[in-house]
């Protein structure tokens, strides 16, 4: 970040923001004074906790660079050192430079540049306090985020197997339940050995709290009768527009996908089949047709939208938009911990969000595609991939827009249309 000497001095006149924090430096006798070691570890722990950064040591608030003493440099190098390894919990191990850049008189004075990854961990400081970068600052984390930020990295509460508290045991659908366990050609449930309550929470469909027996955000989602009615965002909002903007003018069809993931899964492919284009060309024999989409790919897409949304988000649903040339498909929530985009196209997922969705997906029927909702050979993303390009040319586009992922798959240019 930042590499290019040229390009950090472009950017110092314009002030701090999400990714560069400026700090002078106070030192008296063979120690730094200012500033103070748990102040300096949230500065750092708050770009780790966000998406990293660069802290410049030796320039003032305002972008002044005013350097530090070159008989100096080893106690401001070896404070900051100390400070992650001591004061961030769990340890930082930043990238830490001396450049020199130029002063207000043009001449050259060494500056500490220390380079902040975006961690895999959440960090909080020594003296217990958690915080992330929001601009030009660090602030700290409100609870419902901090619990949000522990669950991405993979170490709070898993939230699929929260119970919800409102709910009841009969929210969960037994006879769904049933269904799916003979699907699976694992017998008759005999309850006088262990009662269907009793299953479900080794299942972790449901939890035990306060002495009563609650479904699971999982459990409500995979069985149970109305899910929405405790969990109102977990749906698939859909919609076509006949153009290619969201143009509430052009909107042809907007609906709303409910009920379980299931249910919301079949639902969500119905309408990009019964809205995309199919022309056709006559042959010989017959006729050629040519699909807008890879009805294929998209069912994938759509599984995995489901599967590894955070569904700690609330006030947000997965979208499912079409256009005349696209489809897009937005889940709530970054990706987690150690993936990224470039591990997406990779097809290597070395963490998933949702381990009882993913689980029960992997062994539940689709009713559109008669095989299991998701391989567990681990290729869905791959498919996608090789599928939509094999239709349209293009390879579909993934990328993160603010706390979501967004993927765009491109749809087959009509060869009838002039």
């Amino acid at each position: 970040m930042f590499e290019d000497t040229n390009e950090l001095l472009q950017k110092i006149p314009l002030g701090e923001d999400s990714f560069l924090e400026f700090k002078e430096v106070e030192i008296k006798g063979n120690r730094v004074a200012n500033p103070n070691a748990e102040s300096m570890a949230g500065e750092c722990i708050a770009f780790a906790n966000a998406y990293g950064g660069v802290i410049l040591l030796g320039v003032q608030d305002s972008g002044a660079i005013i350097g530090i003493p070159p008989d100096q440099l080893a106690i401001v190098q070896q404070w900051i050192e100390n400070i992650c390894q001591n004061n961030c919990d769990p340890p930082l191990t930043p990238i830490i430079t001396k450049i020199l850049l130029p002063d207000a008189n043009g001449n050259p004075v060494p500056v500490i540049k220390v380079e902040i990854s975006k961690s895999i961990f959440a960090h909080a400081t020594s003296g217990g306090l958690w915080y992330h970068r929001v601009g030009s600052s660090k602030q700290k984390l409100a609870p419902q985020a901090l619990a949000r930020l522990l669950q991405q990295r993979g170490q709070g509460y898993i939230f699929e197997e929260k119970t919800i508290l409102q709910a009841s045991f009969d929210d969960l659908d037994a006879e769904l339940y049933k269904k799916y366990h003979e699907l699976r050609q694992l017998g008759p449930i005999d309850e006088s050995l262990l009662p269907l309550s009793d299953i479900f929470v080794n299942l972790k469909i449901a939890g035990r709290e306060e002495g009563k027996i609650l479904p699971t955000v999982a459990g409500l989602l995979m069985f149970g009768k109305a899910p929405q009615k405790y969990l109102p965002n977990a749906v698939i909002d859909c919609a076509f527009y006949a153009g290619a903007l969201p143009d509430s003018n052009r909107l042809i069809n907007a609906t709303q996908c409910i009920g379980t993931i299931a249910e919301q899964i079949a639902r969500a492919a119905e309408f990009v089949k019964r809205y995309l284009e199919l022309p056709a060309q006559k042959n010989e024999t017959g006729r050629d047709e040519f699909p807008q989409y890879s009805l294929r790919a998209v069912h994938e897409a759509i599984v995995n939208a489901v599967a590894h949304r955070d569904y700690f988000i609330t006030g947000s649903s997965i979208r499912l938009w079409m256009f005349n040339d696209r489809l897009e498909l937005t889940s709530p929530g970054r990706l987690p911990n150690t993936v990224t985009i470039a591990t997406l196209y990779a097809g290597a997922i070395p963490f998933r969000r949702n381990q009882l969705l993913v689980g029960f997906l992997k062994e539940h029927m689709s009713p559109i595609t008669m095989r299991a909702f998701m391989e567990s050979r681990g290729e869905g993303v791959l498919l996608i991939l090789r599928e939509s390009e094999k239709i349209s040319g293009r390879k579909p586009l993934y990328e993160e827009v603010g706390e979501s992922v967004r993927l765009t798959i491109y749809g087959r240019e009509n060869p009838n249309r002039n």
